[in-house]
């Protein structure tokens, strides 16, 4: 039985992306039949493991194999979702450093992931670093279900003929919230946001558990993701996964998606741009079969047995490439 020890940067926390995929990886390996422990840095010499599985800045060295996960790149996080911040560029500089140092360390002499394609791209241009495989974020599918509008207003008490828009997750520069507000205030629509922290011209619903929050992104027209920068984010899978509509931007993961599925490109937008997310939110009641081809994708390609899929496929490789090897080092190349 193979064991696994995750490092996280937080292991008591399961809110976070980062932490959360930690807890949801754990999940997977134990369905595969491993045993996985989610830990500290600290922690993992305390307990047993035949492979670590380390993420983003948070990394330790060990004799047993090691697979890093990028879940983006430092310098673009920086460089391209901290342009609307008034930071100097002293500071701005010193903090991109930092944390570049600390990714290239991390991923050095491990088997690297990364959970989106231009991730990947992003960790071989800036830090010459090569990514072994690409594994898209899993979801809970059978908890973000696709559900009926009508229905879940119902259930909140909501007006069936309001138009409504959603933002999630932290009110922070990075997320855009003033594009959400602009373009739901021009469009019509009425704009809520669930999670820590208040936007101005939004109504807070708090932060909500994830049976709360699939309600009411049932109940919504669509969920507004402006960021300046995702690599895979968690909070547009679920979305996407329950059927309703997610206006975002074209960064990380969902230029694979419109890869896949080419008429969602009108419901996203170049980052920062918000003439294009509004003229996105306006052509939102003529995309339905835009968006039920979406959902049908995220829900086949990013459901947990996708991702425990993948990620089977890549213990085995690091496990066999490390046996053929004749030593502990896990492939470095």
């Amino acid at each position: 039985m193979m064991r696994a020890a995750i490092v996280s940067p937080d292991p008591t926390s399961n809110s976070g992306g980062v932490e959360r995929f930690c807890h949801t990886l754990s999940d997977v390996i134990g369905r595969l039949g491993g045993v996985a422990n989610v830990v500290g840095t600290t922690e993992l010499d305390s307990v047993a493991h035949d492979l670590v599985i380390t993420n983003g800045m948070v990394s330790r060295r060990s004799s047993a194999p090691r697979i890093h996960v990028y879940h983006g790149c430092w310098v673009d996080h920086v460089r391209l979702g901290t342009r609307t911040n008034d930071y100097s560029l002293p500071w701005r500089t010193q903090f991109l450093v930092k944390g570049a140092a600390k990714e290239i360390w991390a991923g050095a002499n491990a088997y690297r992931v990364a959970v989106s394609q231009p991730t990947a791209e992003e960790v071989e241009q800036w830090y010459r670093l090569r990514v072994h495989r690409v594994i898209p974020n899993g979801i809970d599918t059978t908890t973000f279900v696709v559900g009926d509008r009508e229905a879940a207003r119902s259930q909140l008490g909501v007006s069936r003929d309001e138009k409504l828009a959603l933002f999630i997750g932290r009110a922070e520069a990075r997320k855009r919230p003033d594009i959400a507000v602009a373009a739901a205030s021009r469009a019509g629509y009425r704009l809520m946001t669930a999670g820590a922290g208040t936007v101005d011209g939004a109504t807070s619903l708090g932060v909500l558990s994830p049976s709360e929050l699939r309600t009411w992104i049932q109940a919504v027209d669509c969920v507004l993701a402006p960021s300046d920068y995702e690599a895979c984010s968690l909070a547009i899978l679920e979305a996407m996964a329950t059927g309703t509509a997610v206006l975002t931007t074209r960064v990380g993961y969902v230029r694979t998606l419109i890869e896949q599925v080419p008429g969602y490109r009108d419901l996203t937008a170049a980052a920062g741009d918000l003439e294009e997310f509004t003229r996105a939110l306006t052509l939102l009641p003529s995309r339905a079969q835009a968006v039920a081809d979406a959902t049908a994708f995220v829900r086949a390609e990013n459901s947990l047995d996708r991702f425990a899929e993948h990620w089977s496929g890549a213990i085995d490789e690091v496990m066999r490439r490390t046996a053929t090897a004749g030593s502990h080092q896990g492939p470095i190349s």
